[in-house]
């Protein structure tokens, strides 16, 4: 069962949004849940208690590596050419059915909050800016709670070289990204015929269903021969 916030409570959220500690701890939770080979560090920063908690989530999310597996950052706030895998990590079967089951077979465990921030505007539009940072996992599980609400959220993604900045998030780190759906068919049918009218760079799908407060989600790689084992 991975680790939860501890600076997440009722006395953690104010008019400006979720604690400097709140918004630390997740930050360095992402980073430790994908670094195997140690704990990142913290980084340097002048906000108040962000860089402490950072640290106490990094040794978090590190040990939940070893337990829940170690998750590929599929796309990273880095931008283009951050396509990574830690060693040992493999792939599981998506476990999708439907027409385009065949073209996106497998599902990489992933974590950051770069990817579900276009699922939380569009689920969400009144979020307040400041969960569209290291809490947006938990701010879209928030929105999609409501009774009849989906279960699940797809978003066609690939890299996108020689972007301009528009605003968004996912296209200014160098993506370019699709319409957020509840359908796989249709998420599915968008990425790929992206693919076959433009340059195919590592196009996907993200997945993500509300299970719990982390930035978890899941890519499928569409399958393209070896850019099916991204």
């Amino acid at each position: 069962m991975p680790r939860t916030n501890p600076h997440l409570d009722s006395g953690s959220e104010n008019a400006f949004g979720p604690s400097h500690e709140a918004r630390g701890w997740q930050a360095g939770y992402d980073a430790g849940i994908g670094s195997p080979d140690g704990v990142p560090a913290a980084p340097l920063v002048r906000v108040g208690g962000f860089m402490e908690a950072f640290a106490e989530g990094a040794v978090a999310g590190n040990a939940d590596g070893g337990t829940e597996g170690w998750r590929l950052w599929a796309v990273r706030e880095e931008g283009p050419g951050a396509l990574a895998r830690p060693p040992d990590t493999e792939p599981v079967s998506s476990g999708e059915t439907g027409d385009p089951a065949t073209d996106f077979p497998l599902a990489w465990r992933s974590v950051g909050p770069l990817p579900l921030l276009p699922m939380l505007t569009h689920s969400a539009p009144e979020a307040h800016a400041a969960w569209t940072t290291q809490l947006a996992g938990l701010a879209l599980r928030r929105a999609l709670a409501a009774p009849g609400g989906p279960e699940v959220l797809y978003l066609p993604v690939c890299l996108q070289p020689g972007h301009t900045l528009t605003g968004d998030s996912v296209l200014d780190a160098g993506y370019w990204h699709g319409t957020v759906s509840g359908s796989f068919d249709t998420a599915g049918r968008e990425a790929a015929e992206h693919a076959l009218v433009r340059v195919p760079h590592f196009p996907g799908l993200v997945r993500y269903r509300p299970a719990d407060d982390h930035n978890f989600w899941e890519w499928l790689p569409l399958a393209q021969g070896d850019l099916t084992l991204l």
